[in-house]
């Protein structure tokens, strides 16, 4: 029998059993779209972020306590403007920037919100993180500028939102009982995702206001990367010494960021994808018992074929492509539901946590998605299309 006639064959039985053949490629479907979109976003996330942090991959992030998943940043205490000096003299950094990190209260018509004030010299901006600031409208502040802030597009929402106003760019925000005039507006945060509700402002803003001249975060600059690891431990032994205190200093450099947020997804993708794979065995079964049913309804056929030549193979052969059929149908649907699935939640990222988030489809996705629904209809066929196959003519002829 040739594979043309068989796959026509296969084609016209699944269209004969259209609800039942359906039922068992949405369970494929549903499984693959799983499978496709959640590989789809985590890698443009991961992207996404990648390109966030390209700018500053030279840049060592020091902070005196630890990041938390869930829980952001965590001080265990603060560092000083000699530790800023100290670390400045370590072989192979090539310069630092030291910024405060201080919760306060934002004002605008007599309602309050609280934010996270970033105060930091305006210069470091763009010397430091100018690679992952990105301004949707406006400026940054300018040097010597103490009465000017720049925030988020997540924070300026967040503020809006609690003060149920419509503040916008050069209007003005009252912070700790100072006046402030919103200069810019970036289009994420300065990691890159938006995770907290930062305003960034001058050092000496933030210390005025808030009364402290704790350094919170340390941006250190690095001559060579080949040393990044060196440095790292050089700098958290450092500080960890001068403040007497084991395991004080969290000292992350992008890669890191890059290497942590990997992680986060790969936990992620293995949960997700352990569910899409129970969908799967699911599917795999809905293709056993619909071929077994196959089987015993076309019992009658199967004789005659046999009777009038076809061998054992030719009938394996016909039940293997129709469940390659009903699973292929199901993975293509799958595939295109997963694309589709992927640019909506694409959709939800950009606007919510990581700015313009470009989408990811790699070729590679879509052809193992459709490589994992063939395989299960194939592995969900086997059992049925052998037994077809050890049917004897007289017996099946005889079949009621």
């Amino acid at each position: 029998m040739r594979r043309l006639h068989a796959t026509k064959l296969a084609y016209k039985n699944v269209k004969e059993r259209k609800t039942r053949s359906f039922l068992t490629l949405l369970s494929i479907a549903i499984g693959i779209a799983t499978i496709v979109s959640l590989i789809i976003i985590s890698q443009s996330m991961e992207s996404a972020v990648g390109e966030r942090l390209h700018g500053t991959v030279d840049v060592i992030r020091v902070f005196p306590g630890h990041i938390i998943p869930g829980r952001d940043f965590v001080p265990y205490g603060s560092f000083t403007e000699e530790d800023v000096r100290i670390i400045k003299e370590i072989d192979g950094v090539a310069d630092v920037s030291s910024w405060m990190i201080e919760i306060a209260q934002a004002g605008y018509e007599g309602r309050l919100a609280p934010v996270e004030l970033m105060g930091g010299d305006p210069a470091d901006i763009r010397r430091f993180l100018g690679g992952v600031i990105e301004l949707e409208e406006g400026r940054l502040i300018k040097e010597g500028a103490d009465r000017e802030v720049i925030l988020s597009t997540s924070t300026l929402e967040h503020i809006n939102r609690w003060l149920e106003a419509e503040i916008k760019v050069d209007d003005i925000l009252i912070i700790n009982g100072v006046e402030f005039t919103i200069v810019g507006v970036m289009a994420y945060d300065i990691a890159g995702i938006e995770v907290s509700h930062r305003v960034l402002l001058s050092k000496e803003a933030a210390k005025e206001i808030t009364q402290s001249d704790d350094v919170m975060l340390m941006l250190v600059r690095i001559d060579d990367l080949g040393r990044v690891d060196e440095l790292k431990e050089q700098i958290k032994e450092t500080l960890d010494e001068r403040h007497g205190v084991s395991g004080l200093t969290t000292a992350i450099s992008a890669e890191g960021v890059l290497g942590q947020v990997g992680m986060v997804f790969l936990i992620i993708q293995a949960v997700v994808v352990s569910i899409a794979f129970i969908a799967l065995i699911v599917g795999c079964i809905g293709v056993v018992n619909v071929m077994l049913m196959s089987v015993i309804e076309r019992t009658r056929e199967i004789g005659i074929m046999k009777a009038i030549g076809a061998t054992s193979e030719d009938i394996l052969s016909l039940f293997l492509v129709e469940a390659a059929t009903i699973s292929l149908m199901g993975g293509i649907l799958g595939v295109l539901a997963g694309v589709a699935i992927s640019a909506v939640v694409s959709t939800f990222i950009s606007g919510f946590i990581i700015a313009d988030m470009p989408l990811i489809i790699a070729p590679g996705v879509l052809i193992g998605g459709l490589i994992i629904a063939l395989v299960t209809g194939i592995i969900g066929g086997l059992y049925p299309a052998r037994r077809a196959a050890k049917m004897r003519p007289i017996e099946a002829l005889r079949h009621e």
